[in-house]
């Protein structure tokens, strides 16, 4: 018997319609908070160092109780980022903060940075 099995990074979520969102009101120094679904990959690097790659599995289970795949359906509908104004030069990489949050009952349960690195 064949068993297909579908593993999904915290990185590459496909898009689904969310259902809550939080205010989108642009703070000092900061984006506006988007769905995590619509985060620009193709510009931005993430998830190239081991800190952020635990990073995101310690607030996956903050916002969620356990680390599992069977999270990817709240993740497309609770996950959110911002990307700070401020950038970087280091070398030749221009590096950027990112903030992702879970929103859940109106609020962000948890929240985490990463460090990106813009192409």
């Amino acid at each position: 018997m064949l068993i297909n099995s579908l593993n999904l990074s915290v990185f590459s979520l496909p898009n689904n319609l969310n259902k809550t969102s939080p205010p989108i009101t642009k703070e000092k120094d900061w984006s506006i908070w988007q769905p995590w679904v619509d985060f620009p990959f193709d510009d931005i690097q993430v998830g190239l160092s081991n800190m952020d790659l635990g990073g995101m599995m310690d607030f996956e289970y903050s916002c969620f109780g356990s680390v599992s795949d069977e999270n990817n359906t709240l993740k497309q509908e609770t996950y959110w980022y911002r990307i700070a104004d401020k950038v970087e030069r280091i070398g030749q990489d221009n590096y950027v903060t990112i903030e992702v949050g879970c929103w859940l009952n109106n609020e962000f349960k948890s929240t985490t940075t990463l460090t990106g690195i813009k192409n």
